[in-house]
């Protein structure tokens, strides 16, 4: 698939204004933390994780189910708090932000793709991918524009009318792909993109992130459980188990 460098232009925010692209970490977590109370017990899902991503890598996150991986990614999203450490995205410190702040960096910063597609079923696929425009405010006559040039990005023009039931697994997630990177954002955060879909669909809509990573700059963390995956197409793996990250050492190829 053909990934044109102009519709989906990493590295700017919703109102079209370019973002810095000075050398440094797109993600970075200092010690991140989550803990959950139930009843007298406090689970630790997250614990003193750090790590950095550059700008422009893909990187997985791989581990077991429970290991933390999601509540990482939820953390990095913006979709919950820390219970201690620091963690900055695009140079933004979560961790100092409030609701409203939290909602802009969903909003602009950080695209989000779900195993479950999360497409509304009821709206056209063109309507689905203008809803994060609607959202951002973008003017209207500049909003059916982008989502063409999205649609011809991720092969779905002539499916811009069709709805998500319509649709197979792998033009739904491609089209949540679309969706996600409509307000430009500098990150990209996946969880198992793949995780409901065959080998062949999966294998296109890793295709369409690496080459988002590849030829536009789009910053890639992907969570799977899937190490052949994550090795044949990330350029970085970091493991998760029992809510901490497994120093390289205890990795085993």
């Amino acid at each position: 698939m053909n990934v044109a460098s102009n519709p989906l232009d990493a590295g700017s925010n919703g109102n079209g204004e370019r973002m810095s692209q000075e050398s440094g970490a797109a993600i970075e977590a200092q010690g991140a933390s989550r803990y959950y109370t139930m009843g007298e017990t406090s689970v630790h899902a997250v614990e003193d994780v750090s790590f950095s991503i550059a700008r422009g890598e893909f990187a997985a996150l791989l581990g077991p189910s429970g290991s933390g991986k999601s509540t990482l990614l939820n953390l990095l999203a913006g979709l919950d708090r820390l219970s201690a450490g620091r963690v900055l995205v695009d140079g933004r410190d979560l961790s100092q932000m409030d609701s409203e702040a939290l909602a802009r960096h969903r909003r602009l910063t950080v695209g989000m793709v779900f195993q479950s597609f999360n497409l509304v079923p009821t709206m056209t696929l063109a309507d689905n991918i203008e809803l994060p425009l609607r959202f951002a405010e973008t003017p209207r006559s500049g909003r059916r524009a982008r989502v063409q040039e999205l649609l011809s990005s991720v092969g779905l023009a002539h499916r811009a009318e069709h709805k998500p039931p319509e649709l197979s697994g792998g033009e739904q997630q491609r089209a949540a792909i679309a969706r996600a990177l409509a307000n430009r954002p500098a990150v990209l955060l996946a969880d198992e993109p793949t995780g409901n879909l065959d080998s062949r669909n999966g294998q296109e809509v890793m295709s369409l992130l690496s080459e988002l990573n590849r030829n536009m700059g789009v910053t890639v963390l992907m969570v799977t459980h899937d190490a052949a995956l994550a090795a044949r197409y990330a350029r970085r793996s970091l493991h998760m188990a029992d809510g901490r990250l497994l120093p390289s050492a205890e990795v085993q190829p």
